[in-house]
C-alpha cells in the first residue's frame, strides 16, 4: 500500500498492508484445542503462539484456580501448552483463549 501525504509531501510504504491478515486464515478455530508455545509471559496471563504470526492470550484464571502472584509460577516461556481458542475477534485483532476443559468459549 502506498499512501502520499500531499501536505508534507511525504510517501509512506507498507508491505504488511499487502499480505493478507493471519487472523483472517486462522478466524475458523474458535472452539478448537490446540498447542501452542508460550511466548510471553505477562503479570496478568501468557501470549501463546497459535500459529506463524497469530499470538493469543491466556489469562492467568485459565491456568489456575488457585491463587498466584504471577504466570511465571505456574509456566515458562518456550513450554508448549494446550489451549482452547475462545474466540477470534477480527475488529480488534485479537484472539482469546482458555483453558481445553474450560467454559470460556
Amino acid at each position: 500500500m502506498i499512501v502520499a501525504e500531499a501536505r508534507s509531501g511525504q510517501v509512506t510504504l507498507s508491505l504488511r498492508a499487502l499480505q493478507e491478515d493471519p487472523l483472517i486464515r486462522f478466524s475458523d478455530q474458535a472452539g478448537r484445542v490446540v498447542t501452542g508455545r508460550i511466548t510471553k509471559i505477562i503479570p496478568f496471563g501468557v501470549f501463546v503462539q497459535l500459529a506463524p504470526e497469530v499470538e493469543g492470550l491466556l489469562h492467568i484464571s485459565e491456568l489456575t484456580n488457585e491463587p498466584v502472584e504471577t504466570p511465571s509460577q505456574l509456566v515458562r516461556e518456550s513450554e508448549l501448552i494446550a489451549v482452547k481458542v475462545a474466540e477470534v475477534d477480527l475488529q480488534r485483532h485479537r484472539v482469546r483463549l482458555c483453558a481445553p476443559g474450560g467454559a470460556g468459549s
